[in-house]
């Protein structure tokens, strides 16, 4: 591992650098999102991979620890609910446009979906989420939650704050030894309230990822994903968008915004 590697892992809290994701997101008006969505696909040396909907499930503490420390805990339901699987996204940083962060998985949580009648019905009720970390998960994911939030923390999380589904476009742009993959997102998002109707936002994002295997060249390959990005950005205004899915969720809600707006004004808070 070289020092740039080293420092990046110090940095995030992480003993192993493939952990470690770098992006960029920006935002979408929803009336260019069917404009983007087209260029993409016209671009040249652009392949669409996939188009896919799936649904995620923000887990907090009471308190919305996690928000405030600006990590993320989501369990992620594909394939109409009968893959599902816990997402950990660490608190992060941001420089030059580019948001940097640690992303782990568990296992898919199979022993939580069951058949019952005719339907696949998925149980929480009788597994928490150090069961899941115990059970069902590296012990690097593990490893790096008690480093960033503590072990009481951890075993606070009861609460499944926001609901998201996704539609997704992804994208594949080929270089060197490994690719950008750009995406195009419609959410809709409910925030989960103990009483009355759920508030429902829905919004457009557009990202960008460097994929490899090594971190190095995630690294040396950023200025390809800037100017990527900043082509599009050019003809579509996508102004560059600083929170994750989950804080900018949640921003979108009255009882939330306090929070946030109290840990971004910290001078050298994380930005995640």
């Amino acid at each position: 591992m070289d020092e740039a590697a080293r420092a990046l892992c110090r940095r995030l809290g992480v003993e192993d650098p493939r952990h470690i994701e770098i992006e960029s997101k920006r935002r979408v008006r929803a009336e260019q999102a069917e404009d983007l969505r087209e260029h993409l696909f016209g671009l040249k040396g652009v392949r669409h991979v996939r188009e896919s909907s799936f649904f995620d499930q923000y887990l907090d503490t009471p308190e919305l620890t996690l928000l405030r420390a600006g990590a993320s805990l989501r369990l992620r339901y594909k394939g109409d609910g009968t893959y599902v699987y816990l997402q950990y996204k660490g608190p992060g940083f941001h420089e030059k446009g580019a948001l940097f962060r640690s992303e782990f998985s568990s296992d898919r949580l199979a022993s939580a979906v069951r058949e019952e009648s005719h339907h696949d019905i998925v149980h929480f009720a009788d597994i928490s989420v150090m069961d899941i970390l115990r059970r069902h998960s590296d012990p690097a994911m593990a490893g790096a939650m008690r480093r960033h939030l503590g072990e009481r923390t951890i075993a606070r999380v009861n609460r499944g704050v926001i609901l998201c589904l996704y539609r997704k476009d992804k994208f594949r742009f080929k270089i060197g030894d490994g690719v950008l993959e750009p995406s195009l997102d419609k959410l809709c998002a409910f925030h989960i309230r103990p009483a009355g109707l759920h508030p429902l936002s829905t919004f457009w994002e557009f990202e960008n990822e460097v994929k490899s295997e090594a971190i190095a060249f995630k690294l040396e390959r950023l200025d390809e994903l800037r100017k990527f990005d900043s082509r599009l950005a050019r003809r579509f205004d996508l102004p560059s968008e600083k929170l994750d899915k989950y804080h900018r969720c949640a921003a979108h809600f009255e009882p939330l915004r306090r929070p946030l707006k109290a840990r971004r004004s910290k001078p050298g808070a994380a930005s995640a």
